[in-house]
C-alpha cells in the first residue's frame, strides 16, 4: 500500500512542477498578443509605454528605441495591427527601473500599488493589412 501511495505522491508532485503558475510570463515562457496598437507615449527618459486596443489591463513598456520607434509606426500604419512577444519585468531590467533613472516604473502604472501591471517587451511584429 505504501508504494501505491509514494508513487502518486510522486506523480502528484511531478505534475505540479510541470506546470506553470498562471500569470507566470517569464524568459523562459514569453507571452505573445496579437492586437492593434492604441497608442504610443514616448517618455522624456527614453522609454516608450504602449496601450493596447484590447486590452484595458495591462500596458507595455520598453526602453529599446528601435521597439518604441516600431510602435510608433504601428499607430501610423493603416491598421495598427502586430504580433508582440512581452515578459513579466524583473529586478535587473530597465524597464523596472524608476522613471529618474529611465525605466517604466511611474506611481500609478506598475509601480508596488497599482492595478495596472505594465510588462517588458521583447518584440514587435507589424503585420501587413490584414
Amino acid at each position: 500500500m505504501s508504494k501505491k501511495l509514494l508513487v502518486l505522491v510522486f506523480a502528484v508532485v511531478l505534475a505540479v512542477a510541470a506546470c506553470s503558475p498562471a500569470g507566470n510570463i517569464s524568459k523562459r515562457n514569453p507571452g505573445t498578443l496579437r492586437d492593434y496598437v492604441f497608442s504610443v507615449e514616448p517618455r522624456n527618459n527614453g522609454s516608450y509605454i504602449i496601450w493596447m486596443r484590447n486590452d484595458d489591463v495591462a500596458a507595455y513598456c520598453t526602453t529599446d528605441r528601435t521597439l518604441g520607434e516600431q510602435a510608433i509606426e504601428a499607430v501610423n500604419s493603416r491598421t495598427g495591427l502586430i504580433v508582440m512577444e512581452y515578459r513579466n519585468r524583473e529586478t535587473g531590467d530597465k524597464e523596472s527601473w524608476g522613471v529618474n533613472q529611465g525605466g517604466c516604473v511611474v506611481e500609478g502604472s506598475g509601480g508596488e500599488n497599482s492595478t495596472t501591471p505594465i510588462f517588458k517587451i521583447l518584440s514587435i511584429r507589424i503585420l501587413s493589412d490584414e
